[in-house]
């Protein structure tokens, strides 16, 4: 039995690429996909036969238009029941419950009891459990396997989605005819039950032991948002959804026509249901088959724009054959034409014209696109239906006339995204920053360009296409990032490894194998992991051997990528015995020159912070205080890497530490949107003594693409330190520019900026009155000089609340206008300021320029004057009312200064201020004042 099971994890390994300590979760998770789609095309025969049986095809439009609302709805509520329940909760809910409904479905039918709104309700489940199901799965797979992990094993695990659809499909055919449509639920919930203790099994064993609270929420991030204006702000993705859109309208067309044709020709329910089982199963057959051995050819021949016409082509053809014979064969063809291509060719046109969208967008709006586009479109294609079919009383063969004039449509998206693909790549193939030398690719193709670049390009452009290809796998750009491996630059020798790891058609071992003896340790790492991917036979004996390697840099460099590769992976981990190799490393670094020892610790900390080894984390904090500042930073980002809730507290505390600080805000950015609870129960009870953590976690804050992000940062613009406040309000500016399709509430940013407003009139007035005061005093008197500290610190303020005014602006107005109003205004040339406020004046509400105006024309003044004071309507306060005013304001060194020039005036009028003051929650301002009154012999 041992060796059988051993034969079957080489066979496992060899074919496939399913290495030690895989087998297990890639077996279950193929497993559950095929139940699951089995399941559907069970299901999703007999309801469609049945449907079309008992309530005629007249009827289907109805039911595309309720299919939108019920998706709308069902998304409604499964958003909100997450935020009450874990994503494992949902996932069993979600199967238990449609186990549920199928044995209800299966006890209705036994009883003869199905009328039309259980009809309804049936087919409605079916369209939404096919989504969510499959939208569950691939959640569960991005939980259980890693980046790296997925691009491998992906493929594999698919297949079982297809050949769960050919099986479920098949099985109906066979079934329904000698059972009897009746009882296939019962059969759909026998599979579906054995989805249960899997899904449950796998959350577990490999989601809930192995990964941290805030790992899954990284990794499922995304997900569930609705990024409509990311869609909206570009054209490329705009064209993109329309594609997807009018396919989907198509596909629903046509689905009308086949199903409508085939209930003529087959009137008995039980035939009706083999028949869609059998080509259902067909289409996924024949689409499987053009995926093998088509699509590369046909979209390598004619390219990403080209291949886009090859469906609508394909279903032209179908709708004039349906036009012209309105018969059954005709219908097959179309729905084959539209099943069979969808799922191959133009689907791998459809990733590839994704390649120059930025990767975090891609995949904030991929799953918007398939699932919320795809209702709405099968809506509008169910109130079409409803007004040809039931309006005009058209027949199912005059729909080939709309679906015609929807393809021209569709072609017209085609070439406006070809043409937008084009432009994109064009574009992001110049460099970021100006190089030297820009290359002049507007008169050569795409592809041509691509290997311009990479053989003559800057290094900032190479790289960067370098990362874009990752993705693209193309073998036509196999040789010029080959010859990459000798560029000067050990970043683009490092990119080019990373781009080689993916063409596993191509091995070149014996060229990376000298990268190993690599002077930069990145490339090391690249060459290791390149190495072990691409040596199947001898992979374990490689791993040793250089795990083993008296060389400590090439050991270092396969540990960490050690560490890297078996994360998910505890058999594999524990066959390497990776926790005693770095324990053993660790207990020896005394040993290893004095010189190299920084480095050593430096790769130890790397591999820790990797290796999801709970037990090392105790060194990472014996780094946290080493001698090398070095050594200490790389503790701190692996504590961060981790994502272990218990290092928040210690990294939180390094934030006050200028040398770490910069280490200790992308160690807690790391832990993404999950951090911002934690940092809000930190600022709720942080003492006067951590102000200086508090203004620095805006910054961590501004690189995490999330509601909670703007929400944290707009409390703290109530905060009491000045500092904190401007921190603040700069990281919203930053949030907004590299995620504009967060949401700023508009109420909230006016209030904000009328606060500001009525602070820089304020901080005026008292500004007048203290500069007057202080002509009338001797200049060489102490309340003097303390009345010159005040004003000087009163006018950094009004700089201060300018700067925030602007910045909120550019919250509201678009940033690239304000930004340059900002500065216009602190211009030293006339002409600028004057242009600058006639900008702002035609761009500001007419309610916000009433009052912002007349402040930016008073910013321009050299200094404060009675004419500017009474410009504002400004009323001059007493000195004892202006006291009072900055003593009960937000700003903490501004009440020191007041309370010290009160002390140095020695007026007994203030003593009731005083006498406040020491009541004062502050420390600091309870301090000052029992000096003040001590100078008054109090």
């Amino acid at each position: 039995m041992a060796a059988v099971h051993k034969a079957f994890r080489f066979f496992l390994n060899r074919a496939f690429d399913i290495r030690e300590g895989e087998a297990l979760r890639v077996l279950l998770m193929q497993a559950n996909i095929f139940l699951l789609i089995s399941t559907l095309l069970i299901v999703k025969p007999t309801v469609n036969a049945l449907f079309l049986a008992e309530l005629g095809v007249e009827q289907l439009p109805r039911a595309f238009v309720m299919v939108a609302v019920f998706a709308a709805l069902v998304s409604t509520l499964y958003s909100r029941l997450l935020l009450r329940s874990s994503m494992g909760r949902m996932m069993s809910g979600t199967l238990a419950t449609s186990i549920v409904i199928l044995i209800a479905l299966g006890i209705l039918l036994r009883l003869n009891v199905i009328e039309g709104g259980v009809l309804y309700f049936f087919y409605l489940w079916v369209s939404i459990f096919g989504v969510l199901t499959a939208s569950q799965f691939w959640i569960l797979a991005n939980l259980v396997f890693n980046a790296r992990e997925a691009k491998r094993l992906f493929g594999f695990i698919g297949a079982g989605a297809i050949a769960g659809g050919i099986f479920g499909g098949y099985l109906t055919s066979l079934l329904a005819p000698w059972i009897g449509s009746e009882n296939l639920p019962f059969v759909a919930a026998l599979l579906l039950g054995i989805c249960l203790p899997i899904t449950r099994h796998v959350w577990r064993n490999f989601i809930e032991r192995q990964h941290s609270v805030f790992r899954n929420q990284k990794r499922i991030k995304g997900f569930h948002d609705h990024p409509l204006g990311l869609i909206l702000n570009s054209r490329h993705l705009s064209y993109l959804a329309g594609i997807v859109g009018i396919s989907v309208l198509v596909a629903k067309l046509v689905e009308y026509q086949f199903s409508a044709v085939a209930a003529a020709a087959i009137p008995d329910p039980d035939e009706l249901a083999a028949f869609f089982g059998f080509w259902f199963s067909n289409f996924n057959v024949l689409s499987l088959a053009i995926q093998l051995f088509l699509t590369r050819r046909v979209v390598g021949a004619f390219g990403v724009g080209y291949s886009l016409f090859i469906l609508p082509l394909g279903i032209f053809l179908g709708a004039a054959a349906l036009f012209f014979f309105p018969e059954l064969w005709a219908a097959v063809f179309i729905k084959l034409a539209d099943g069979s291509l969808k799922q191959s060719i133009n689907k791998a046109a459809i990733e590839l014209l994704g390649l120059p969208i930025p990767i975090d967008i891609k995949n904030k709006t991929k799953t918007f696109i398939d699932v919320f586009v795809d209702s709405v479109a099968t809506g509008i294609s169910g109130l079409m239906l409803i007004f040809l079919v039931s309006g005009m009383d058209l027949s199912a063969r005059s729909i080939s006339i709309l679906i015609i004039l929807l393809l021209l449509i569709w072609g017209y998206f085609a070439l406006k995204v070809r043409k937008e693909y084009l432009q994109s790549f064009k574009l992001r193939i110049l460099p970021p920053a100006p190089e030297k030398k820009a290359l002049d690719i507007s008169k050569v193709s795409v592809v041509n360009g691509l290997k311009k670049v990479l053989e003559n390009g800057g290094e900032r452009q190479i790289i960067y296409i370098l990362k874009q290809l990752r993705e693209m796998n193309d073998e036509r750009f196999f040789e010029p990032i080959r010859r990459l491996l000798l560029h000067p630059s050990a970043d683009i020798r490092k990119e080019a490894i990373r781009n080689l790891y993916l063409y596993k058609q191509f091995p070149i071992v014996e060229e990376v194998m000298p990268l190993i003896q690599d002077p930069e340790q990145t490339v090391k790492i690249a060459a290791f992991d390149y190495l072990v991917e691409h040596s199947p036979e001898n992979r374990v004996e490689l791993m040793q051997r250089f795990l083993d390697d008296e060389d400590n840099r090439a050991s270092c460099a396969a540990l960490v990528s050690l560490a890297v590769e078996t994360k998910n992976n505890p058999e594999l981990r524990q066959h390497f015995e990776l926790k005693e190799r770095i324990t053993e490393k660790l207990a020896n670094l005394a040993k290893i020159r004095e010189e190299e020892r920084p480095f050593t610790k430096i790769q130890l900390l790397k591999a820790i912070g990797q290796a999801n080894i709970a037990e090392l984390y105790p060194h990472i904090t014996s780094f946290f205080s080493d001698p090398a500042p070095e050594v200490a930073r790389q503790a701190i980002l692996s504590a961060g890497q981790t994502l272990r809730p218990g290092f928040i507290g210690q990294l939180i505390a390094f934030l006050s530490h200028e040398s770490h600080k910069e280490a200790a805000q992308a160690a807690l950015a790391n832990y993404g949107a999950g951090i911002i609870e934690h940092l809000n129960r930190f600022v709720a009870s942080a003492g006067p003594g951590e102000i200086t953590n508090i203004r620095n976690l805006p910054p961590i804050v501004e690189g995490i693409d999330s509601p909670s992000s703007v929400e944290f940062l707009f409390n703290l613009l109530d905060y009491e330190d000045l500092v904190v406040r401007l921190e603040a309000l700069r990281s919203l500016n930053t949030l907004k520019r590299r995620f504009p399709h967060l949401k700023f509430k508009k109420e909230d940013l006016l209030e904000q900026i009328l606060e500001e407003a009525r602070l820089y009139q304020n901080t005026l007035s008292v500004l007048y009155l203290q500069l007057r005061n202080a002509e009338a005093e001797p200049e060489q008197s102490e309340i003097h000089k303390a009345r010159r500290s005040l004003i000087a610190l009163l006018e950094r303020r009004l700089d201060g609340t300018l700067e925030r005014m602007f910045r909120l602006l550019g919250l509201k107005y678009p940033p690239e206008d304000i930004i340059p109003v900002y500065r216009g205004v602190q211009s030293k040339q006339p002409n600028l300021r004057i242009s600058a406020i006639e900008f702002l004046d035609n761009l500001l509400d007419m309610d916000l320029k009433k009052i912002l105006i007349p402040i930016v024309e008073t910013a321009l003044l050299e200094t404060v004057s009675e004419e500017a004071v009474r410009s504002l309507n400004l009323k001059v306060p007493t000195e004892f009312q202006c006291f009072e005013l900055l003593l009960n304001g937000k700003d903490l060194r501004v009440k020191l200064a007041v309370l010290f020039l009160i002390g140095q005036s020695g007026n007994r009028q203030y003593l009731r201020l005083l006498e406040k003051c020491r009541q004062n929650p502050n420390e600091r301002v309870r301090a000052a004042a029992e000096r003040a009154l001590v100078m008054f012999d109090v």
